[in-house]
C-alpha cells in the first residue's frame, strides 16, 4: 500500500468482490474517481510487462560444452520449441518455467531493463530466456526463486504455452491514489470505502449475492491476562480476543495476489490476514503470540529514555508520551505504529492474541514526528480511524482465521470497551443546497446520492453513517457530498456579479512618496515586526511595544513602535554601496501600548563621511520638510525639543509643528546609536505622524499675480557662531525695510581660516517695489539698513 510514501493502491479486482462494475474501462473509472473523490496519480496494469512471456516446459537439459555453470535447454513454448542457454541452478526436465521470448523486456539480473535479442552465449545460440522472479518483477510472488534459482511452476502439462500473465492471474488494474487528497476521509483508506464511492459515482452496483459469512461465537472464558489502559482517551475503542491454531498454514494465492497488487509482501498467514483486513476495511490490526505475554497487559504513555526493539529488529528510543503496551517483562508494542519483536507471530505460534485498537490520532502523529518513524498503520491512525471499524475489522479477521488457518478456534471472550458513536440528524434543505451549489438537482437524485454514500435521509434531517462521524458535521458537508457526486463539471460556471466601490483614499500619502522618490530617496519596505535587541540598539524600550502572540522567532516578536529601527538597520547594510549620502524613507503603521496605532513616514539621511556644513544631513532634511509641507498648503515650523528622544542628539533635535500641533520630530541620531549600527558619518532622521498630519485641513492656495517690476538682488556674508539663532537674524533682516521682498540662506561655511564653533552665513536679499522700478541707489540704501541690522 505504501501509505507512508503518499500513495495508496486500490485493486479493481479486489473491488469486484463487493461490486459489479457497470463501467468496464479502467481509465474512465480512474478519471471519474479523480474528478469526484481523490486524485489517481497512476493506473497500473498488472502483467503489462509480461506480454512476450509464457509458461514453458523444459524438455531436455544438458551441460553447456564451454561453460561449467550454464546449461542448454529445449523449452516447449506457445511458439514451438526454443533452444536457450540458462544458468538456473534448480532446472530439471519436465519443469514448468517462466519463459521470455525474443523482444521481451526483462530486468537483467534484477537490475537494468533490457530487450531480449537472439544471441550466442559461449558459442551456443539462445532464443529467449528462462527467468528468475526479480527479472520479471515477480519477487514478491516467488521470493524463493531469485538469484540463480529460476521461477518454478512445478511439473506437468497444465498451462504450458499459456501467456504467463493469465496463468498467474495477473490481469488486475491497480489505481495509485494520492492519499493527501483523502486526509479528511479515513473511511477511504480501504477497499470497502472505495467500493462505496464507485456505487455512488454510478460506476458500479453492489453485488446481490455475497459469500456466506461464518457465524462467530465467543466463549465465556476470559483471556489468560488482564488488559487495562491508564488513559481511556488514548484508546477510546478496543476489541480483542485469543485464538488457538494448529499451525500457521499457507497464505492462499488469491490473498497473495491482492496483497502483492496493493504493495504488500506476504510474510505468513496470520500477519497476511491482518494486512489484508487493514486494506479491506481500513482498520489496522495486530496478532501477538499469546505465549509471549506474561502477566497483565497495560497501555500507557512512554516515559523518557524507555526503549523497544521493533519488528524490523531495530532498537528504538521511545519519545516521551508515545503509546506503548507492556507486561511484566516490559514493553512489547509501540501501539498504533509498529509491534515489538517480542510477541510477534512466528512459526512456533499456537496461541494468538488478536486485537483491534482505535488509538488517539493526535498522539500517534506526535509520536511519528518525534521518533521519525512512519508506517502504514500510523498513516491510517493519524487520520482518525472511525470507532465502528474496530469491531468490523476484528470480525472480518476472525472470519478469515476460522476459514484459512488450520485448526483456528476462538478461545476467549471478546474484550471490548468504548462506543461506535451516536450519529445525530443534520438539518437539511434542498433549497439551501440549490442556493449553495448553483444548480437545481432533483430531490430524488439528491436522496440517492446520500443513500448510496451510507447516509440516512429522513424528514427531520440527514443522519451520517458511523464511518463518517469525523468529517461530516454540518449541512455544508452534505452540500459538498452532493456536489462532488453530482459532478462539479455538470454545474454551469457563473461569474459572480457585484458592485465594488473602492474605499476613499487620501492621495497626499502617495504624492509624498512620489515626491521623495523623485528627490533621490529610496523607499524601503521592511517587515513591521522587530525584535527586542533591535529596539534596544535604538535606545527604545521593548516593553512599550505590542507583543506578537505566535512569533516566528524572538527577532520578529514585537510590532514596531517606530520606522526608525528598520531604517537604521537598512542603512547599516547599504551605506557602503551608496554615494556620499544614503537617503531612505518608509511609510508604515507603527503602534505602542500607550499611544495605540498610527501611520508614520520615517525619513533618514546617512552621511558616508563628514559632510560640509551646508550639506549636513539635518539641514537637508529640514529643507525637504519645508518644501514638502509648505507645498501642500501647510504652515510648518520647528522648535527645539524640550526633551530630546533617547535616540536623538540632545542639542540637535526639534519638534515639527503645524497649526500649533506637534506632527513629528526632526533630529540627528545620537552618536551611541550611530555606532551601534556601524554608521561612520552623521545620520539624521525625520518622523512624521501622518495620521495627525492628514487630519489637518491645508490652507487653500491663493493666486498672486507676478510683479511687473524687476527685482534687485544682493548677497551678504556675515560671521556667526553656533550659539546664536539664524532664524532670529532672518526675522530682524526682514523687519529692517519694507522693500526687502525675501531673504534666504544660500551658503554656510565653517572651513579655514575660521575657528571652531564659527561659520560664515551667506544671505541672499531680494528687493522690489510694488509700484515702481527701484533705482540702484534706492536698493543700496535699503541694503545698507539690512546689513547694519545683521552685523550689529
Amino acid at each position: 500500500m505504501l501509505l507512508y510514501s503518499g500513495v495508496m493502491k486500490i485493486s479493481l479486482e479486489w473491488l469486484s468482490e463487493f461490486v459489479d462494475f457497470t463501467e468496464k474501462d479502467p481509465a474512465k473509472i480512474a478519471d471519474r474517481i479523480t474528478a469526484c473523490t481523490a486524485e489517481v496519480e497512476e493506473m497500473e496494469t498488472q502483467g503489462a510487462g509480461l506480454r512476450e512471456c509464457c509458461v514453458g516446459k523444459v524438455l531436455t537439459l544438458s551441460k553447456h560444452p564451454h561453460a561449467d555453470r550454464l546449461a542448454l535447454c529445449d523449452v516447449q513454448t506457445d511458439r514451438g520449441k526454443k533452444r536457450v542457454v540458462c544458468g538456473g541452478t534448480n532446472l530439471r526436465v519436465g519443469m514448468r518455467v517462466a519463459f521470455a521470448h525474443v523482444g521481451a523486456r526483462v530486468r537483467w539480473h534484477g537490475e537494468e531493463m533490457m530487450t531480449l535479442e537472439k544471441t550466442k552465449i559461449r558459442g551456443e545460440e539462445s532464443e529467449g530466456m528462462i527467468c528468475a522472479a526479480e527479472e520479471l518483477g515477480l519477487a514478491s510472488l516467488f521470493p524463493e526463486c531469485t538469484g540463480h534459482s529460476v521461477i518454478d511452476l512445478g511439473d506437468g502439462e497444465a498451462g504450458v504455452g499459456s501467456p504467463l500473465a493469465s496463468y498467474l492471474k495477473l490481469g488486475d488494474t491497480v489505481l495509485h491514489v494520492d492519499n493527501h487528497a483523502i486526509t479528511q476521509r479515513p473511511d477511504l483508506f480501504s477497499h470497502i470505502g472505495f467500493a462505496r464511492e464507485c456505487v455512488a459515482l454510478g460506476l458500479a452496483h453492489w453485488k446481490k449475492k455475497r459469500p456466506p459469512v461464518p457465524s462467530l461465537t465467543y466463549p465465556r472464558t476470559p483471556p489468560p491476562f488482564s488488559i487495562e489502559v491508564t488513559e481511556r482517551p488514548l484508546v477510546p475503542r478496543y476489541c480483542a480476543c485469543t485464538l488457538a491454531i494448529d499451525g500457521l498454514g499457507t497464505t492462499p494465492d488469491w490473498m497473495k495476489r491482492r496483497l502483492e497488487a496493493t504493495g504488500w509482501r506476504s510474510i505468513n498467514l496470520p500477519i497476511d490476514i491482518t494486512n489484508y483486513v487493514m486494506m479491506e476495511t481500513g482498520m489496522p490490526l495486530h496478532s501477538f503470540d499469546a505465549a509471549d505475554i506474561h502477566g497483565s497487559v497495560r497501555m500507557r504513555r512512554a516515559r523518557k529514555g524507555e526503549r523497544i526493539r521493533t519488528l524490523d529488529e531495530v532498537d528504538r528510543e521511545l519519545s516521551e508520551g508515545a503509546l506503548i503496551m507492556e507486561d511484566e517483562k516490559g514493553i512489547f508494542d509501540l501501539l498504533g505504529i509498529m509491534g515489538g519483536l517480542r510477541g510477534s507471530t512466528k512459526d512456533s505460534t499456537r496461541s494468538i492474541w488478536l486485537h483491534s485498537a482505535v488509538v488517539d490520532a493526535v498522539n500517534t502523529r506526535r509520536t511519528v514526528i518525534a521518533m521519525g518513524h512512519r508506517t502504514d498503520a500510523a498513516t491510517i491512525y493519524e487520520k482518525g480511524v472511525p470507532h465502528v471499524a474496530a469491531e468490523q475489522g476484528l470480525r472480518r479477521a476472525l472470519e478469515l482465521f476460522l476459514v484459512l488457518v488450520p485448526g483456528a478456534r476462538i478461545t476467549s471472550k471478546c474484550v471490548s470497551w468504548g462506543k461506535d458513536g451516536t450519529p445525530r440528524p443534520i438539518p437539511f434543505s434542498a433549497k439551501d443546497a440549490e442556493r449553495v451549489l448553483g444548480v437545481k438537482i432533483p430531490e430524488k437524485a439528491t436522496k440517492k446520492i446520500l443513500t448510496d454514500l451510507g447516509f440516512t435521509v429522513q424528514r427531520k434531517g440527514v443522519t451520517p453513517p458511523l464511518w463518517r462521524l469525523g468529517d461530516v458535521t454540518g449541512a455544508h458537508d452534505l452540500y459538498e457530498e452532493i456536489g462532488r457526486i453530482y459532478d462539479y463539471n455538470r454545474i454551469p460556471s457563473t461569474m459572480p456579479v457585484m458592485t465594488v466601490e473602492p474605499p476613499p483614499r487620501d492621495q497626499r500619502v502617495h504624492r509624498l512618496r512620489d515626491s521623495l522618490k523623485a528627490g533621490g530617496f529610496l523607499e524601503v519596505m521592511p517587515l513591521s515586526l522587530v525584535g527586542p535587541e533591535l529596539l534596544r540598539a535604538c535606545k527604545l524600550h521593548p516593553s512599550a511595544a505590542i507583543e506578537v502572540e505566535n512569533p516566528l522567532g524572538e527577532e520578529l516578536s514585537l510590532f514596531q513602535t517606530s520606522t526608525l529601527p528598520r531604517l537604521l538597520e537598512h542603512a547599516s547594510r547599504s551605506l557602503l554601496s551608496a554615494g556620499e549620502f544614503l537617503r531612505t524613507f518608509e511609510c508604515a503603521h507603527v503602534a505602542s501600548r500607550e499611544q495605540g496605532e498610527w501611520l508614520e513616514c520615517g525619513m533618514l539621511i546617512a552621511e558616508k563621511r563628514q559632510a560640509k556644513l551646508a550639506e549636513e544631513s539635518l539641514l537637508q532634511l529640514r529643507q525637504i520638510l519645508l518644501e514638502e509641507l509648505r507645498g501642500s498648503g501647510l504652515a510648518v515650523s520647528f522648535r527645539a525639543s524640550e526633551k530630546a528622544p533617547p535616540f536623538g542628539h540632545p542639542g540637535r533635535s526639534s519638534d515639527i509643528f503645524i497649526g500649533g500641533k506637534v506632527v513629528g520630530l526632526l533630529c540627528e541620531i545620537h552618536p551611541l546609536v550611530r555606532s551601534a549600527f556601524d554608521l561612520p558619518g552623521r545620520v539624521s532622521a525625520a518622523l512624521l505622524d501622518l495620521t495627525t498630519l492628514l487630519a489637518i485641513t491645508p490652507s487653500p492656495s491663493v493666486f498672486q499675480s507676478l510683479s511687473q517690476f524687476p527685482a534687485i538682488t544682493y548677497d551678504l556674508t556675515v560671521p556667526r557662531d553656533h550659539q546664536s539663532s539664524a532664524e532670529a537674524l532672518l526675522r530682524k533682516a526682514q523687519a529692517a525695510t519694507q522693500l526687502l521682498e525675501s531673504v534666504v540662506v544660500t551658503d554656510l561655511y565653517d572651513g579655514p581660516p575660521l575657528q571652531t564653533g564659527q561659520y560664515n552665513l551667506t544671505l541672499r536679499c531680494t528687493y522690489r517695489a510694488p509700484d515702481r522700478t527701484l533705482t540702484e541707489e534706492e536698493a543700496k540704501r535699503e541694503h545698507q539698513k539690512v546689513e547694519a541690522v545683521v552685523r550689529a
